[in-house]
C-alpha cells in the first residue's frame, strides 16, 4: 500500500520545466540523491528535474542534506516494487516537462477482454502505453492498471503489457510504426510475444507502442489473461 510522501505540500510538481541539467558543483547530498533516483530506472534529465522539484521552496522545500533521505523515503520498499510516491512525483514532473516542451495530448481507447464498456486513457506524444499504465493520472489510466501488470519496467523481460492492436489501426506492412498505424512487432519483441497469453498477428507489447499525434485515438484490445514470465523466471525489477 502507498504511504504518505514526506514534506509534500502540492500534488503537482512546480519548477520542473526550469530544472537545469545536473552540474558537478552540486552538493554530495544532491549528487547522492540524483544517483539514487537514476539507479531506480529514471533518466538523468528527469532525475535532475525531480531533484529541482524537491528543492523548490514553493513546493517540497527539501534543504541540502535532506535530498537523499527524501528520495529514499519516496522510493519506499523499491526492492519489491512498493513505491511510496517517487513514481507519482516523477510522472508529474515528466508530464510538466512534456507540456512545456509542447508535446501534444494523445488518447487511446481500450477494449477489455470481458466485453465491458471500452474506456479511454490520456497520454502525451512520446509516451508508451506502458508509461500511461504506470504513471497516468486520469481515471482511464487507473482502470488500465487493473488489467496490465507491467512487471518488468519496460525492458521486454515479460509479456504482462501484451495488447492486441485493433484491426483498423494495424498495417502489416508498417515495419517502423510510422504514421498513424502500428505494424507487426520487431523480432526481439516477437520473441517475448511468442510466450505471451494467446498472441495473434496483431499482438504488441505496450512498452513498445510509442504514441504520437498521428496515433491519437488508437484502439487496442486487452487479452483475457497474462503470462508473467518475469516472475516465473525470477527476474530483477531493477534491470
Amino acid at each position: 500500500a502507498s504511504r504518505a510522501a514526506p514534506r509534500r505540500q502540492q500534488p503537482v510538481a512546480t519548477g520542473a520545466a526550469r530544472a537545469a541539467p545536473y552540474a558537478s558543483s552540486a552538493s554530495d547530498d544532491e549528487a547522492s540523491a540524483l544517483a539514487f533516483i537514476v539507479e531506480r530506472g529514471y533518466e538523468p534529465r528527469l532525475a535532475s528535474a525531480v531533484i529541482a522539484t524537491l528543492k523548490d521552496p514553493s513546493g517540497w522545500g527539501a534543504r541540502d542534506g535532506e535530498l537523499l533521505k527524501t528520495a529514499e523515503q519516496l522510493a519506499g520498499a523499491w526492492e519489491i516494487g512498493a513505491d511510496a510516491g517517487l513514481g507519482a512525483l516523477a510522472a508529474a514532473v515528466e508530464r510538466e516537462m512534456a507540456e512545456t516542451a509542447g508535446k501534444a495530448p494523445v488518447s487511446v481507447v481500450i477494449y477489455p477482454a470481458s466485453g465491458e464498456r471500452p474506456f479511454t486513457v490520456s497520454a502525451l506524444e512520446g509516451q508508451t502505453l506502458r508509461d500511461v499504465c504506470e504513471s497516468g493520472v486520469d481515471g482511464g489510466a487507473r482502470i488500465l492498471r487493473e488489467y496490465l501488470e507491467c512487471a518488468c519496467s519496460g525492458v521486454m523481460a515479460c509479456s504482462t503489457c501484451h495488447v492486441y492492436v485493433r484491426e483498423d489501426w494495424f498495417d502489416p506492412a508498417n515495419a517502423g510504426d510510422s504514421g498513424g498505424k502500428l505494424g507487426p512487432a520487431s523480432e526481439e519483441e516477437q520473441d517475448m510475444l511468442d510466450l505471451a497469453f494467446e498472441p495473434n498477428e496483431r499482438s504488441r507489447l505496450g512498452c513498445q507502442i510509442v504514441l504520437s499525434r498521428e496515433k491519437d485515438g488508437l484502439e487496442v484490445s486487452l487479452p483475457p489473461g497474462a503470462h508473467n514470465l518475469f516472475d516465473e523466471f525470477g527476474g530483477d525489477r531493477d534491470l
